[in-house]
């Protein structure tokens, strides 16, 4: 008895900014059948062209962009459909959302297919909600993500209470039509058929407030745009986004929507909730990590083999009369040592150990790098060690900051007010930005205590550095280290709480510059040609650590650096420059002195042979161009209150 053939499936995605779940949506789907992909970007401005650019050497991905900016999804939607039939070849088509994953009960996708009767022409599935979860007194940090949620709503509702309409999956056609929102389709012959338990699809549309406020606001205002719709089709994106247009936000609906863990094993008792591991067993893919493990140790043996054989090589091509003559005949077995060292530590260190166990370990790891700094797989590790244990964070930062530049607002817990008056007053600025306000850990944990992770939710970067003046270069450099290992920033501008946008063309020529000139860093610079030519108490009056108070600076400062009080540019070697000297380099900031962070930026470049790009500006020696002080902008108010505008003094 033979059995029938196996479908070739197609799935369709119509995507916005969806870096931090598209590459899971596509990874997952493939793994349970489906063939090929045929993906529209709508006007994304994160990582996803990238992201999918990279995809598309691993699996069969068509990309189309759509530059209009209605959401006119049937039309769009319909438009792959029918393209997955005359174009892939596709028996079956699932018009895909990227928070959609379709979970069968047993097997894949193409096996369910398969066992359907010839006349059933569209099958008919469930959406089940994913539970957004957060302890009871932090709701507005609810989260949900394939890659850690296991409990998911019974019976869904959508934001404005009504049930949670399903979707569904076709037979390839020609002339099928795709109804807005993906939820029915016209113009098949053939039985619809409900799925039931054979198929459900696990669904992600709050994955955080943040990410959800975005989404509402480009989606919403695509709604407003479109003329050709009905008032009630998106009913969900038009509430809410009149919710945020109208000053009175999201904070409540996520709040409310948000469980915390005794409502969650409340409602599995009940019945209102059921788990299911299975996605994120899929993602927790020890695989991914055994992978990167033994790519590390193998590329790290290549190295050191390489490095010790071009040292040996070096003396033995001398003859041996010669030979005793030169250093490298005696210094040998000590050129090597610390190489085959690293290697030694760093297999007993990884082998065997999970993904967070490893980032506990990172002053570990850091001491390793130190022996054999030119092991870049290393970095390479600790990237993958970061997307396994944040993953969330991750995606989200390299969604964030791929390509664009990047305003870091240097903060801590007490001057947040201070920091979000400086990124308000950025809103002038025009073009590919993000803001970022970086701040560290309470307490003042040690070098040796640092592990390796941060939070990060689209606005707010926590790195487990002091949050206090002395811990700043720490704080900094941990930031630096984390943009360079994950994302691709165009540009990062180190801005002080101090400082405000004045003239933001001016700035935005600037920073124009800077990139056009491809520097590893540029600013203000300042410096001196002597130690004991230098300000040696910049700090005193600022530092937690009274000890500190009383000591000037005590190691080496650069002869020019750029001023990190006025802002400063790093470009992507200077990002990778302040990497490697954190990696590299522990002992010196584990050191029990204040560490002037652009001193350190300017040590990192020096040691990289970096040339700085000189900045000053002669009519404004206090900022970057186009920047003031708050200091600055208050005299002067006060004193045009007092003298008047000085044109007016004739």
């Amino acid at each position: 008895m033979s059995s029938r053939p196996l479908p070739k499936i197609t799935m369709t995605l119509l995507v916005r900014n969806e870096a931090d779940i598209l590459e899971e949506n596509i990874r997952f789907h493939h793994a349970m059948g489906v063939d090929s992909f045929i993906v529209m970007d709508n006007l994304s401005t994160d990582d996803t062209p990238d992201l999918l650019a990279r995809l598309g050497v691993e699996f069969d991905i068509e990309v189309l962009r759509q530059e209009d900016d209605d959401y006119a999804q049937g039309t769009w939607v319909t438009e792959m459909a029918r393209r997955a039939a005359r174009e892939r070849g596709a028996d079956w088509v699932i018009n895909n959302d990227a928070d959609e994953f379709w979970l069968p009960e047993q097997g894949t996708l193409r096996d369910l297919l398969a066992s359907l009767p010839p006349e059933t022409a569209v099958l008919s599935v469930a959406r089940h909600n994913a539970v957004v979860t957060a302890p009871a007194d932090a709701p507005l940090e609810g989260r949900s993500h394939p890659r850690q949620t296991v409990v998911f709503e019974a019976q869904s509702r959508n934001a404005t209470g009504q049930p949670l309409p399903g979707k569904v999956l076709h037979r390839a056609s020609l002339e099928v039509t795709v109804a807005q929102g993906n939820h029915a389709v016209s113009a098949l012959d053939g039985a619809v058929e409900e799925a039931g338990t054979r198929l459900r699809i696990l669904h992600f549309p709050y994955r955080s407030l943040a990410h959800y406020k975005d989404k509402i606001r480009l989606g919403g205002a695509a709604y407003a745009r479109n003329t050709t719709l009905p008032v009630g089709v998106g009913a969900t994106w038009r509430t809410h986004y009149s919710a945020l247009a109208g000053g009175a936000g999201l904070d409540q609906f996520w709040a409310e929507l948000t469980q915390t863990p005794e409502e969650v094993t409340i409602g599995q008792y009940v019945g209102d909730l059921f788990a299911c591991d299975t996605l994120r067993a899929f993602f927790a893919a020890p695989a991914a990590l055994d992978v990167a493990r033994a790519h590390l140790l193998t590329r790290s043996a290549e190295l050191v083999r390489d490095f010790a054989t071009s040292q040996a090589h070096f003396i033995s091509r001398a003859g041996r009369d010669l030979r005793w003559h030169r250093p490298m005949y005696y210094n040998l077995r000590f050129a090597v040592a610390s190489a085959e060292a690293h290697l030694e530590r760093l297999t007993a260190l990884v082998q065997g150990r999970e993904a967070r166990a490893l980032c506990r370990s990172f002053a570990e790891l850091r001491d390793v790098f130190s022996l054999f700094p030119r092991n870049g797989s290393l970095r390479d590790f600790l990237a993958v060690l970061l997307e396994q244990s944040c993953p969330e964070a991750v995606a989200r930062l390299r969604a964030d900051c791929a390509g664009k530049r990047v305003i870091l607002h240097t903060s801590c817990r007490p001057r947040f007010n201070a920091s979000a008056e400086t990124v308000a007053s950025f809103a002038p600025l025009e073009g590919a930005y993000h803001h970022i306000i970086l701040y560290g850990a309470e307490g003042s944990p040690s070098e040796a205590q640092t592990p390796l992770g941060f939070d990060y939710d689209g606005r707010f970067l926590k790195v487990p550095a002091p949050d206090n003046y002395e811990g700043l270069h720490r704080k900094l450099f941990y930031a630096y280290l984390l943009f360079d290992l994950l994302t691709t920033p165009e540009l990062v501008v180190k801005i002080d709480d101090n400082i405000l946008m004045q003239d933001a063309p001016a700035f935005a020529a600037c920073l124009d510059r800077v990139a056009a000139a491809k520097v590893a860093c540029a600013g203000r610079r300042v410096g001196g040609e002597r130690h004991d030519g230098q300000w040696h108490g910049w700090h005193i009056g600022k530092c937690a650590d009274p000890l500190i108070e009383t000591r000037g600076y005590q190691y080496p400062l650069p002869r020019d650096y750029a001023a990190g009080g006025h802002g400063y540019v790093l470009g992507p070697e200077g990002l990778r420059a302040c990497g490697y000297m954190y990696l590299a380099m522990q002992a010196f900031f584990a050191m029990p002195a204040v560490g002037l962070e652009d001193a350190c930026v300017g040590h990192a470049l020096y040691a990289q042979n970096m040339e700085l790009m000189d900045l000053s500006d002669p009519d404004n020696l206090l900022a970057l161009p186009g920047l003031t002080t708050k200091e600055s902008l208050r005299r002067d108010r006060a004193w045009r209150a007092v003298m008047g505008d000085p044109g007016d003094l004739g």
